[in-house]
């Protein structure tokens, strides 16, 4: 439950207030806003001897959302007879409300549950004694959701990261590192369509007192060039709160180029929305959340200029390096200014190009740079600037893959002592991990598709893996 409460929370600080476009807004298609239509999930069964043992019963949700379901594949005894129970189980508590609704003739009805509420009687009398006492006396909550979320892999990326972040540089940096492709998908489609606020109806019943509901939005954008889907938005509330009324809620999304100004300003192409029975810490069983006419609103884009996409480092060394980008639309050319890390925009160095890359020279050797780049359509029309850091290093060879090099998957990051790197394609033939001074720390030659890494200390580590085709460099946090 923690990892689910987190989640909310660190996506929850991207959501400052938008300074929304000055356009009317229209509906956004969203399927099943108003819980209409539902559809039967078919029950699950085992043979004991000769009797027939539910599982879990069939079910009803609403068409159009999805839900996490928990992959069983385990065998117990039963009066010497081995039950082998092999099936996902749903893990939600909803019903189609048909009398108490706002509008139309269905609204939809979320509870928080324990798994003795979802599984047969019989078989969880049965397997209560082998499951992990914590299960039986946790209180989840329901989770629905308009995309397919894999949890086992994102949830534990972001993983009690909120706690450990001193401002939002640091955690849309660790949020950029994050390939959700293989994480993430479907969701909404946008279209080009620009969402601003999800509104609705809602009511809520704690199941004991203090309990509250939530409604969390994720705007993702996919980049062909390098395969990856990226967090480019969200809007969250956990303010559904008791009321016994049907009572109107306002959720707003905000872009990150809103949240910081370094950041390109980026479109999501589609968006999932999550909604929670419970979204805090501690879930009460039986708290029920109704929603009923949720619907999307956006607007066409605004005529703005092209978005700097993907910075990446191409290579460097100790003099030089050449930083390529990946863009939108199509700029008349880019603006670029680079210094010293931490220098004030407007005292570096600019240089303007027409290309998709840069070339930089006459840099110092083992040090800190920032750079930023902006699309430039004319001369009264400019791009968010997009910002990265890099250093100039004996250490760092060139042929360097780029930073978002999806390969890689390092978790968690920040780690406190320990982390995994798991190798997605390729395995290297080497992997070091260097403090940002440049002395080795560790030195291992993979055997397998991961590898644990130890961190001496709390601070920014380089991990420096030699592939066939170059060399990948990765930033880890110690804390």
């Amino acid at each position: 439950m923690k990892q689910i409460s987190t989640l909310l929370l660190l996506l929850c600080l991207l959501a400052a207030p938008r300074l929304n476009a000055q356009v009317p807004d229209t509906t956004i298609a969203t399927p099943n806003g108003n819980f209409e239509q539902w559809s039967n999930g078919n029950g699950y069964s085992v043979t004991a001897l000769i009797f027939p043992l539910t599982v879990y019963s069939s079910y009803t949700y609403p068409t159009g959302w999805n839900y996490p379901a928990y992959p069983v594949n385990e065998t117990f005894s039963y009066s010497g007879v081995n039950l082998n129970i092999n099936t996902d189980i749903p893990l939600l508590k909803v019903s189609d409300e048909t009398s108490s609704v706002y509008e139309g003739s269905h609204a939809l009805k979320m509870q928080s549950f324990l798994l003795s509420d979802i599984l047969g009687s019989v078989i969880y009398g049965l397997i209560q004694s082998s499951l992990d006492p914590t299960l039986t006396s946790t209180a989840f909550p329901t989770i629905l959701s308009t995309g397919n979320v894999n949890l086992e892999q994102f949830l534990p990326l972001v993983f009690d990261l909120a706690d450990d972040f001193d401002d939002m540089t640091q955690l849309v940096s660790v949020l950029d590192t994050l390939n959700l492709s293989n994480i993430i998908d479907g969701g909404i489609p946008l279209d080009s369509m620009v969402p601003t606020r999800l509104t609705g109806h809602y009511k809520y019943t704690s199941a004991d007192s203090g309990d509250n509901g939530g409604i969390l939005m994720i705007g993702t954008k996919y980049n062909p060039t390098t395969h990856q889907r990226r967090v480019v938005g969200a809007g969250f509330t956990i303010a559904l709160t008791d009321t016994s009324e049907y009572t109107p809620f306002e959720v707003t999304y905000a872009s990150l180029s809103d949240i910081l100004p370094s950041s390109a300003n980026v479109d999501a192409d589609s968006l999932i929305i999550f909604l929670f029975s419970s979204a805090n810490t501690s879930p009460q069983q039986g708290s029920a959340l109704y929603l009923d006419n949720l619907q999307l609103w956006g607007h066409e884009p605004i005529d703005t200029c092209s978005a700097v996409l993907d910075l990446h480092l191409i290579n460097v060394d100790t003099t030089h390096a050449t930083i390529g980008w990946g863009f939108e639309g199509e700029p008349d050319h880019f603006e670029a200014e680079y210094g010293p890390q931490g220098f004030a925009q407007g005292n570096g160095t600019v240089v303007g190009t027409t290309e998709s890359f840069l070339h930089l020279s006459n840099l110092q050797p083992d040090t800190w740079y920032d750079l930023y780049v902006r699309c430039v359509c004319d001369e009264d029309l400019h791009g968010e600037w997009a910002m990265m850091t890099f250093h100039t290093d004996t250490l760092i060879h060139t042929g360097i893959r780029t930073a978002a090099d999806d390969n890689l998957l390092i978790y968690p990051n920040p780690a406190q002592g320990q982390c995994t790197v798991q190798f997605e394609r390729e395995t290297p033939s080497v992997v070091r991990l260097f403090t940002i001074e440049g002395t080795l720390v560790q030195e291992i030659i993979p055997t397998r598709e991961s590898i644990e890494l130890t961190l001496p200390a709390n601070g920014v580590y380089l991990l420096v893996c030699d592939m066939k085709e170059g060399t990948v460099v990765r930033k880890v946090v110690g804390r």
